[in-house]
């Protein structure tokens, strides 16, 4: 049935408007909490992990629930799939988005980015992008890679601390927000004006930034927890019932290639709007860091702490041969992308037009593989398979 597609598609959609609602505060309260720290130290570690909470409460609704006719495997790969999506989209179409919504001076000139800071960040995100490859290879998922995982956001943050220093920058003028007193109305609350209900009249301090930033979560949480609801409806195979209406079904399709294509794109909102927000500010290496450290972040604890917790409490994930070979590809296209995009960033003077077309284009050639993919696995799933296959040859006890 037609009910089948649009029910979960306004599910997506409506999801999409609450996360993008519930940001604007939250990135507020995020700039607020970092305005001391060191350039490139802030976007990476309060801006990432403030614009990554999407990916991290989608895992969590992902693993605890959903659980379809694959199983708890599908769900994880549900995971994977928006983490590996939201991603590609960070490195590839947030740069983009800062020219194009960026200052006129943005547009025309482009900007420059302390390359020590991409070197710094690009290291870390392939180094994770390698282990996670390396994790989902194996026979069986368990709390310690969970851990593995965590453990690579550990050693970031250390990294970060011993030779940038969290707080080295004065506060400016900039960082004093306040949003004038109303009298709230039913159509804020409608509309989610986080911004004016919480902050109406306030000027910010800590304690009013982290309740910000908490009240914030809890909506946004509302708003992952459906886009989840919508993507697991449109993917599935098999019958069922809603409001009353019967036989529905959807498209029986991958988790792991909705999840890239749709969840990815509703998640990344954040990401985009603070390194915006940044870039309009002139803090460049603050809105390229946001972008690579959200990516960290995203493979390393969105995905680890999630792992870890729901293996702990259920035990090992075994992902089926066809979720395994989809995961694998979308992570490996990951890598490879990472390879293309991080050099250029290093070796490029500035960010300019003529790159973010490179990187637009790029973009478009990712969705039209995963379309694909999604129609039917391509000559690169074919190699995945082959190449699982012959490590489980090699040593069958781990893969």
């Amino acid at each position: 049935m037609i009910l089948g597609i649009i029910i979960p598609v306004t599910f997506i959609i409506l999801s999409s408007y609450i996360i993008w609602k519930s940001t604007d505060s939250f990135a507020i309260a995020a700039d607020y909490l970092g305005r001391n720290m060191s350039k490139g130290v802030k976007g990476a570690t309060i801006n990432a992990i403030a614009s990554s909470m999407p990916e991290f409460l989608t895992t969590m609704f992902f693993l605890f629930a959903v659980k379809n006719e694959s199983g708890f495997a599908d769900s994880f790969s549900g995971g994977l799939g928006v983490t590996a999506g939201s991603a590609i989209f960070n490195i590839l179409i947030i740069p983009a988005a800062i020219l194009i919504f960026g200052t006129a001076s943005l547009r025309k000139n482009g900007f420059a980015v302390n390359k020590k800071v991409i070197q710094r960040d690009g290291a870390f995100l392939l180094i994770s992008n390698f282990i996670l490859i390396f994790v989902i290879f194996q026979k069986k998922l368990d709390y310690i890679d969970g851990l593995i995982l965590i453990f690579i956001y550990i050693l970031y943050l250390a990294f970060l601390r011993k030779d940038f220093g969290f707080k080295k920058r004065k506060s400016n003028t900039e960082d004093k927000f306040e949003v004038p007193k109303v009298s709230l109305k039913l159509n804020h609350f409608i509309s989610l004006d986080l911004k004016q209900i919480i902050l109406n009249g306030r000027q910010l301090s800590t304690i009013v930034a982290w309740k910000t930033l908490i009240i914030s979560t809890f909506v946004m949480s509302l708003g992952t927890w459906l886009l989840v609801e919508g993507i697991e409806l449109l993917g599935r195979g098999e019958q069922y019932t809603m409001f009353g209406i019967a036989d529905l079904k959807g498209l029986n399709l991958p988790l792991i290639f909705l999840s890239v294509l749709l969840a990815s794109a509703a998640t990344s909102i954040p990401d985009t709007m603070i390194s915006i927000r940044d870039a309009r500010k002139g803090n460049y290496d603050d809105s390229i860091s946001n972008a690579l450290g959200s990516n960290i972040f995203d493979i390393s604890f969105a995905l680890g702490l999630p792992l870890f917790i729901f293996t702990l409490i259920h035990g090992d994930v075994v992902m089926s041969p066809d979720i395994k070979v989809g995961s694998i590809t979308v992570w490996l296209l990951m890598l490879t992308i990472n390879l293309v995009v991080i050099p250029v960033f290093i070796y490029s003077k500035k960010i300019s037009r003529l790159s973010a077309l490179f990187l637009l284009i790029i973009y478009f050639l990712f969705i039209f593989f995963i379309i694909e993919e999604i129609s039917k696995f391509a000559i690169v799933s074919d190699i995945v398979g082959f190449l699982l296959n012959f490590l489980h040859q090699l040593c069958p006890a781990v893969f």
